[in-house]
């Protein structure tokens, strides 16, 4: 149990720095501090749909997305 706990956590810990070296590529690119939150919102993006296509999920990648954002969105108008 010990041991998935740790794998879990070093998974994060990766996705949380490919998150951080996407997010500042993104700014070097376009550096326009209005738009970094809409970067990092890219960045987010991009990982999670690595990690989705790594879960071999039916369906479309369209259709995943259109899925968790919809998630997000009912949950912030709660």
């Amino acid at each position: 149990m010990r041991s998935t706990e740790t794998l879990l956590a070093r998974k994060h810990s990766n996705h949380e720095r490919q998150e951080r070296i996407i997010t500042e590529a993104l700014a070097d690119r376009w550096p326009d501090p209005e738009r970094q939150q809409a970067l990092r919102l890219v960045a987010m993006a991009g990982v999670g749909t690595k990690i989705w296509s790594s879960l071999e999920r039916h369906g479309s990648l369209a259709d995943h997305l259109d899925e968790t954002f919809a998630a997000v969105q009912s949950e912030l108008t709660r």
